[in-house]
């Protein structure tokens, strides 16, 4: 557009003759002005264009440098990935290791937890046969010493005891020795039986039954409910075959009689259901001693109720001490 401006300028210059000097000094001087003008514009022109491809090289260097960080990171992201799966597995490594080595001390504690509970419940029942023990050595003793007073009361003195010109008697013989009134060879029987009887219940825990020798004629043997019964009624198998081993004992002693006596707890208060569940218990027990050989001449069934406890408690272990049977021996010798 300048350059347009400037020749139309030279052509009206030159088109008008005889013009006064200073007007031609003005229109020079209008002309140098647009020739600086041009080349200033002309000079900013290129200087831009210089810029635009300086700035067009200055962006390509940073692209290139940022392409190389990019690859540079995106190099260090695989490697630090590649550490992490691979620190990631040692980690799963070791703790699968570590689950390892605690089951296998989890399983040892157990064994020697067990192996400790067995060898504390062996120790338990050694205690028990132990005091079964103590209690059948001190009703042994109080027997012999009633009988030693029998015997110190009929005029006898103690070295004399059984003594006889015939034949020793045989073991559980119901035949009165010589020389021992009816109160001795009663007291005798008892302790014989008392004897026998200790031998059969020394297998079964000692919380589970008891023996108790009543005056010089009667043995008390207390048996829980567990040792017979796993319904509370019916006999097992289990409480046979110790009616079974009991019966055994009892054949030999023909003056011997037996009063079974069923007990039941409190549970629901109903006085005349306890009185029938226990004289069904009796009843269930002396059963299966006449079955295995006792004269039902020989037994007599009671059923007590609830009317006879042997603990007031009301926890389960309290009821079932009452929920027992009870077998009373009396020897009669004339």
């Amino acid at each position: 557009m300048k350059r347009l401006i400037i020749p139309a300028l030279l052509t009206a210059i030159g088109m008008s003759a005889c013009v006064p000097k200073n007007q031609y000094e003005a229109l020079e001087t209008e002309r140098n002005y647009y020739r600086n003008q041009t080349a200033l514009a002309d000079s900013l022109n290129d200087q831009r264009a210089i810029s635009s491809y300086d700035e067009v090289d200055v962006t390509g260097v940073e692209l290139n440098q940022r392409i190389r960080q990019v690859e540079a990171l995106t190099a260090t992201n695989v490697a630090l990935n590649q550490s992490y799966q691979s620190l990631q597995a040692r980690y799963e490594e070791l703790l699968g290791q570590s689950q390892e080595l605690l089951s296998t001390s989890g399983d040892q504690v157990s064994s020697l937890q067990q192996s400790l509970a067995e060898r504390t419940t062996a120790v338990s029942q050694r205690e028990d046969e132990l005091r079964q023990m103590e209690v059948d050595l001190a009703a042994r003793e109080a027997a012999i010493a009633r009988v030693e007073a029998d015997f110190q009361t009929a005029g006898d003195a103690p070295g004399t005891y059984g003594s006889s010109a015939s034949a020793p008697l045989a073991y559980g013989s119901s035949v009165t020795p010589q020389n021992l009134s009816a109160s001795q060879n009663t007291a005798l029987r008892i302790n014989e039986i008392q004897s026998e009887l200790s031998q059969v219940l020394a297998s079964y825990p000692v919380s589970s039954q008891k023996m108790e020798v009543e005056g010089s004629d009667k043995l008390r043997v207390t048996l829980s409910e567990s040792l017979l019964s796993s319904d509370g009624f019916s006999i097992n198998p289990a409480g046979q075959s110790l009616l079974r081993s009991i019966a055994g004992v009892l054949r030999n002693y023909a003056s011997a009689e037996i009063l079974v006596i069923g007990h039941a707890d409190n549970t629901g208060g109903n006085a005349l259901r306890a009185y029938e569940d226990s004289s069904d218990k009796a009843i269930n027990a002396a059963t299966q001693l006449i079955n295995f050989g006792i004269s039902p001449r020989k037994l007599t069934v009671a059923g007590k109720g609830f009317y006879d406890p042997v603990t007031n408690g009301i926890t389960q272990v309290d009821l079932e001490k009452n929920r027992r049977t009870e077998l009373v021996i009396s020897v009669y010798e004339y």
